[in-house]
């Protein structure tokens, strides 16, 4: 019986839909810290609990340790990658050097389109803070940091910034919790705003530099407490 090529690329279609879907729905469990750094996942247990079949599970746990979130070890359980408080600060270390290169450069050729967008971005995100709603929140702030990213032109260095980002928003979400965080987060976003508003690329850098730091210190000194 010949193949029908229409019914084939359909259903190649779906495979691949259902395997992206599997990918997102672990992978946003993990960064939203849903799934816990070190917690033991297991295929059959997401099998049922996302709806498809383990063999979908399993190649989106391959591509989840190509990102580095977790580690396979045969077929054992997967596991979820957990940084030690020292690796995770060499990681904003790394971030803030890329991250106040990519602001004073966005400073100088920010259009003002993208303003505007952070503008909202902004209003945005004070609203979900004032409702607590940090995952939303959370969001918002990365927007805030693609349309920076982009108007910045380093590439290379967003790039990198995008890896370190992928395993440190499991991290940063938390400090949301910490009493008065989310108060300076909006203080710092709105300085960010303001500097891009001026195009003062040393004002951008600078703020941008203070921000990252503000979230590896406040990691550092609630550790113990956030993620025990």
């Amino acid at each position: 019986m010949p193949v029908n090529i229409a019914e084939k690329t359909h259903e190649e279609e779906v495979v691949k839909g259902a395997n992206k879907f599997a990918y997102d729905y672990i992978k946003t469990r993990i960064l939203n810290g849903t799934y816990l750094p070190a917690q033991q996942l297991v295929e059959a247990q997401l099998s049922q609990e996302i709806g498809v079949s383990r063999n979908t599970v399993k190649k989106a746990l391959l591509l989840l340790q190509q990102d580095k979130l977790i580690s396979l070890e045969g077929n054992k359980s997967a596991t979820i990658c957990s940084l030690s408080i020292e690796e995770v600060l060499d990681y904003y270390e790394i971030r803030e050097a890329l991250e106040t290169i990519i602001a004073y450069h966005a400073a100088e050729h920010i259009s003002s389109s993208d303003i505007l967008k952070l503008k909202k971005l902004v209003e945005k995100m004070e609203k979900n803070k004032q409702a607590n709603k940090f995952e939303e929140y959370s969001m918002g702030n990365k927007e805030f940091h693609k349309i920076i990213y982009n108007a910045s032109g380093k590439q290379i260095a967003v790039n990198m910034i995008e890896g370190i980002r992928n395993q440190m928003n499991r991290y940063t979400i938390r400090t949301m919790l910490v009493p008065g965080r989310s108060d300076l987060s909006m203080q710092e976003h709105r300085d960010i705003l303001r500097a891009m508003e001026l195009h003062n690329s040393k004002m951008a850098q600078e703020k941008m530099g203070l921000h990252i730091r503000n979230v590896a210190e406040t990691i550092k000194k609630y550790h113990g407490l956030l993620f025990s």
